[in-house]
């Protein structure tokens, strides 16, 4: 007897359990970062998916066998009998330094939650839920009381960001060319604090977005055994408003709650290009992948602050080899090696100088079904400051580990 999967409750019930879970893991983002006092926070560039360990390189791939969240374009390479299932963390160890003191920081936080499949011949989609920013500081500052030589502790803290709930798909307009849309709902909470003796001053900054975003890409074989994927992505410019509020507390008695001005902000115009080459020969498989990522973030500013933004840029590359994908004569031979390098200069100025990052990536991707499921892990090693002397550098290294499902969750099976 032949028995079709009932896969429309199982989607249904994943994408619940999937959306329901997403939002508690995500309420609390996780930073130590000082910069984070600035702007919406320290935005999230990496993808902690199956790219990770060779630089997030990914708007010129397809979705062979994981979600790509760099070009929705790309999920068009997905089989269509499979359901893909991703969710990812990390935990990162940092040491920020300046000129008077060093800090030590550990900070965990849950990276990515999605699913993804293939609906007809030629139209492909993915959910997701992600952190878009992450904020999460405290910073302690001696004042003196004015006309005296008596001095308090003011502390400054925050913590909170704006997550992200998405919605990809693609479209196989023709053989080798696919076009993608993501649909992205950004929402949550900011908070900024200002302790000084018993006084407690919060500032909340809500969010609530929604937003589109498109991607191309185009696959070539170039010869026998070698496809070259070119792809680009764009996004437009469009209004951000965060909604504020400020409560002023004497002796953890409330004291003042107040609405103030919507703080205006723009979601950049934004590109980006890449390509990759993937060549599988004599049962070995390689791969190479490099993008570049532009936001035009200068269009803001923080005068509360009195901060500029700067437009940001990325550049990713990365390699992954694979031995003996065909016939393995052992387990070390199916396993994805991976390598790649990361460098990008953020939205943010201080004092004139762009904040920078460099990083180098190292990442295996270990199969651990029939279906090819994977266990990604990867570590960055990398440096993020303004290279200027009394600014702030973080020297930092991140551990991620992703899970990615692969069922047959179309197929028939048979049952005697």
């Amino acid at each position: 007897m032949i028995v079709h999967h009932i896969i429309s409750r199982r989607i249904a019930i994943l994408l619940a359990v999937l959306l329901a879970a997403g939002i508690s893991l995500f309420a609390q983002n996780s930073t130590s970062s000082p910069l984070s006092i600035f702007g919406i926070g320290e935005i999230e560039s990496r993808d902690f998916g199956s790219t990770t360990g060779f630089g997030n390189a990914g708007i010129g791939m397809k979705s062979v066998n994981f979600l790509n969240r760099r070009n929705p374009a790309g999920l068009s390479g997905i089989d269509t009998l499979v359901f893909i299932f991703d969710i990812s963390t990390a935990v990162k160890s940092s040491v920020f330094s300046t000129s008077a003191m060093d800090k030590q920081a550990v900070d965990f936080n849950f990276k990515n939650l999605s699913a993804g499949f293939r609906i007809s011949k030629r139209w492909t989609t993915g959910v997701g839920l992600s952190p878009y920013t992450n904020v999460g500081y405290s910073i302690s500052q001696m004042q003196q009381v004015e006309g005296t030589p008596e001095t308090f502790n003011t502390v400054f803290s925050g913590e909170g960001g704006v997550n992200k709930v998405y919605w990809g798909n693609a479209v196989e307009v023709v053989r080798g060319l696919s076009l993608g849309l993501t649909a992205s709902y950004f929402f949550g909470t900011i908070t900024h604090n200002e302790t000084a003796r018993s006084i407690l001053i919060t500032e909340t900054m809500t969010a609530n977005k929604l937003y589109l975003d498109f991607g191309a890409q185009y696959s070539l074989p170039i010869e026998k055994h070698t496809l070259l994927t070119v792809g680009g992505v764009y996004g437009y410019k469009s209004n951000f408003d965060l909604y504020r509020r400020r409560t002023v507390a004497y002796y953890n008695v409330l004291g003042k709650d107040e609405a103030l001005a919507d703080k205006r902000m723009y979601l950049p115009e934004s590109f980006g290009v890449g390509f990759s080459v993937w060549r599988h020969k004599k049962d070995h498989e390689w791969l190479f992948a490099a993008d570049y990522y532009r936001q035009n973030w200068s269009v803001n500013s923080d005068r509360l602050r009195g901060l500029v933004f700067s437009d940001s840029q990325t550049y990713n590359a990365g390699l992954q080899f694979v031995p003996n994908s065909r016939r393995p004569s052992n387990y070390l031979q199916v396993i994805r090696y991976q390598a790649g390098v990361s460098y990008s200069e953020s939205y943010l100025s201080i004092n004139g100088y762009p904040v920078k990052d460099y990083s180098v990536s190292f990442g295996l991707g270990l199969p651990f079904s029939r279906t090819r499921s994977y266990v990604n892990v990867a570590v960055n090693a990398g440096q993020s400051g303004t290279g200027h002397r009394g600014g702030i550098t973080e020297n930092y290294v991140l551990f991620s580990v992703n899970l990615s499902l692969i069922e047959l969750w179309f197929a028939k099976q048979k049952f005697e």
